[in-house]
């Protein structure tokens, strides 16, 4: 569970070129580590107040880009806190809205959702399923541009709605651990999310997630 979390968005093809896991995997920690201050290094990291992406400096080839979580999301802790609270209220959001929520957190949160495996026969999702390959070793998260279109699709749908999921969390959710102590940074950890998926689908580009 102390695990903090590193989200890139990264131009595939480029990173595809390297001709092994170990090389790319050294790309991706060499991209990440140029672009963080010295401060915010783990496990001293003093997190930012609010999310932010962090590109290259020019002559650094732009091939990615490092989303930023803030103050909430840079650790799985609050991840599988947000998880847990889903599941808490899950049952009390309309079903199109929790077939969409279901299918776009699974793949994000890195396989760990299996048990909300969305079982609604009904909903606007009900058609859209997001099936990310295995990761590669030392990977949290890996995402192809294919995916991220369904990806956006199923945000596009939680977005619209997300004001409404305000009600059952303060009512259902289990607010005992992690900093996704409200409902506030629990909807700006999905809207991190949805930056994500809409930062690399605009450049046709994938998401990975890595373990620092």
């Amino acid at each position: 569970m102390g695990i903090c979390i590193d989200v890139l968005i990264v131009d595939w093809d480029h990173l595809m070129a390297a001709p092994s896991d170990d090389q790319r995997y050294a790309m991706l920690h060499d991209a990440s580590l140029s672009v963080d201050d010295d401060e915010d290094a783990w496990p001293d990291r003093s997190p930012a107040v609010g999310p932010r992406w962090l590109w290259p400096s020019p002559p650094a080839i732009g091939w990615f880009g490092k989303f930023d979580f803030g103050d909430v999301g840079f650790s799985y802790k609050d991840h599988f806190a947000a998880s847990q609270h889903w599941e808490a209220i899950r049952a009390f959001v309309a079903p199109e809205v929790r077939s969409a929520m279901d299918r776009f957190v699974d793949p994000l949160f890195w396989g760990g959702l299996e048990y909300m495996a969305d079982q609604d026969a009904e909903g606007a999702a009900a058609h859209v399923s997001v099936a990310l390959p295995d990761a590669p070793s030392d990977h949290l998260l890996w995402c192809p541009p294919a995916a991220a279109s369904s990806l956006e699709l199923l945000w596009d749908a939680v977005d619209a709605e997300l004001a409404a999921l305000r009600e059952p969390f303060e009512q259902h959710a289990s607010l005992g651990f992690g900093r996704v102590k409200d409902f506030d940074a629990f909807a700006g950890l999905l809207r991190g999310w949805g930056d994500v998926i809409s930062q690399a689908l605009q450049r046709g580009w994938g998401v990975v997630g890595l373990r620092c």
